[in-house]
């Protein structure tokens, strides 16, 4: 069961190189023949490198005690403090955390119980990018869910 001991913990921090084949490459997997997309990233690229941000946080996704079997991703967003241009090199920070635009941390963690009557527990993630000069380019939020056994 995760305890609330946890929030505000850094999970990990790690790089991503953003490079224009990359960036091309998840536009057209996503269908989007945006010219745009050249230079600049599409607004869910995050999502291609934000296992780089937890890796090495595995000891503490092994302490939260999630039911690994159980756990679904319950939803992501992304809030922009600019656009992520292509050639760039992002710092990636994941945490449980408590408010949102935290460097990556863990951002709450709580339960529910469902219509059946198990326990569900909810952990917040939080990722911050930022540029080579520390400046944020972006933030992530996402919940991740498990069946308590």
């Amino acid at each position: 069961m995760p305890s609330k001991d946890m929030i505000g913990r850094v999970l990990s921090t790690g790089s991503a190189v953003v490079t224009a084949e990359h960036v091309a490459a998840f536009a057209q997997a996503l269908g989007d023949a945006n010219p745009e997309y050249a230079t600049t990233a599409p607004p869910t690229y995050p999502i291609a490198f934000m296992t780089q941000a937890m890796s090495g946080g595995m000891e503490t996704f092994l302490e939260l005690g999630l039911n690994f079997m159980t756990l679904v991703h319950g939803e992501q967003e992304f809030e922009y403090v600019r656009p992520i241009k292509a050639g760039e090199t992002l710092t990636l920070t994941g945490r449980i955390a408590e408010t949102l635009a935290l460097t990556g941390r863990i951002a709450d963690v709580y339960e529910k119980t469902n219509a059946a009557g198990q326990i569900l527990d909810f952990v917040v993630l939080e990722t911050e990018g930022a540029d080579t000069t520390g400046a944020p380019v972006f933030y992530s939020r996402n919940v991740l869910i498990s069946k308590r056994v």
